[in-house]
């Protein structure tokens, strides 16, 4: 990626005397996305350091980098919803423009099998875990690769709150047993005997 769109998308910068966002992204969509060597675009870089204007800037002129995957399978979506960045979240869902882009963006895994849920819930992000639960109360949320459904990294890191929001909010919660073959209750159980 050229580093002066790099330093823009890290600093938020859409415009200066030097440097007009709109003319690097119109070049790029004739000769392809710049990315980083870990294939992030300008949209996950913004994404991860909370810019919402530089992200809804981008995605007024590119709306095609809404789902661009980086090495690791993740979309634009997963990087604020594991540093809980609630605006670029927000920014995000509003740009799309149909039902099945919206549920193809939250649904989608990265290489460990983690939703954008998976790492609000990780990162123990309440605000972000409610925002995502309303957007797609429908998602019943599958394992990732280590079996681990939100519902079930909730319970077994007594996150109660956000255990409260998903089972209150979500019509089809996973209660399919994690890893070690325990469900969501016994990590719960678990998780309680651990603080006595």
């Amino acid at each position: 990626m050229d580093p002066t769109l790099y330093k823009a998308a890290m600093r938020g910068n859409i415009r200066d005397a030097n440097f007009l966002l709109a003319d690097h992204l119109k070049r790029d969509e004739e000769n392809g996305y710049q990315v980083t060597p870990k294939g992030n675009t300008v949209l996950h870089i913004a994404a991860l350091y909370g810019h919402s204007c530089f992200a809804a800037e981008v995605l007024k002129i590119t709306p095609a980098l809404l789902c661009c995957q980086n090495k690791k399978n993740e979309t634009a979506l997963h990087i604020p919803a594991n540093e809980g960045h609630n605006e670029v979240v927000c920014v995000l869902l509003a740009c799309v423009n149909d039902h099945n882009t919206k549920e193809k963006l939250m649904r989608a895994m990265e290489t460990s099998g983690d939703t954008a849920l998976h790492k609000a819930v990780r990162s123990q992000h309440l605000d972000m875990v409610k925002l995502l639960v309303k957007e797609d109360s429908e998602f019943e949320s599958p394992p990732n690769h280590a079996q681990e459904t939100p519902l079930y990294l909730t319970a077994e890191s007594g996150f109660h709150d956000a255990l409260i929001n998903i089972l209150e909010s979500c019509k089809k919660p996973t209660y399919t047993a994690g890893p070690s073959n325990r469900t969501p209750l016994h990590a719960a159980v678990i998780q309680i005997h651990k603080g006595t």
